[in-house]
């Protein structure tokens, strides 16, 4: 992600529209910055991080914003959604994989988080693994694929992910609103090993 740190008086402007949200109490201008990135998948929204760096650990929230609003990135579909309904979301077979990669990085499920793998060096869990465990894991890793289905007008995301202890090939649905479903899924390897 390219983060671009913001001018204090932007903080400061940044700082003042969120203060009228619960969380907004936990940045001042005097100890918090601002930075933003640009999302290839939204039109006219970015991602913009504000974080407090007077506590220790410093604190950090991610929002969606257009400038004017702020929608906090709080784990639940729901942000993503109120900036699809407004139209900002465009997606194209460029970027409908940074797409699901930003939704599960942002998302949580009931059964916890779900990453697709782009990288199995990245993967969080990779070094608690047996070396022949990932070695494993990188021979059956293939890089995502995208294909888009026309009579359906929905974008199908062939990759490898990561979900509830369990290595997947999947096919990922998306639709042109953004909501995601998971098919044609095949275990590759479960949290104990390889299959």
């Amino acid at each position: 992600m390219n983060w671009q740190k913001l001018e204090r008086t932007e903080t400061a402007k940044i700082i003042q529209r969120v203060s009228e949200t619960p969380d907004g109490v936990l940045f001042s201008k005097s100890t918090s910055e601002a930075t933003a990135a640009v999302l290839s998948f939204y039109r006219g929204f970015n991602l913009v991080r504000l974080t407090n760096y007077a506590t220790l650990p410093s604190f950090t929230l991610d929002f969606l914003s257009d400038g004017s609003s702020f929608y906090l990135l709080d784990g639940s579909p729901d942000p993503l959604n109120r900036v699809s309904a407004r139209g900002a979301l465009v997606l194209n077979d460029q970027n409908v994989i940074d797409y699901v990669d930003f939704f599960f990085s942002h998302v949580t499920t009931e059964e916890g988080d779900i990453f697709l793998v782009r990288d199995p060096n990245a993967l969080p869990f990779m070094s608690s693994l047996s070396l022949d465990q990932q070695i494993q894991v990188k021979k059956h890793h293939a890089d995502p694929v995208v294909e888009y289905d026309r009579e359906n007008d929905v974008f199908l995301v062939h990759a490898v992910m990561y979900f509830a202890g369990v290595l997947l090939r999947a096919t990922l649905t998306v639709q042109p609103d953004g909501q995601i479903e998971i098919s044609n899924h095949a275990m590759l390897m479960a949290a104990g090993g390889v299959h």
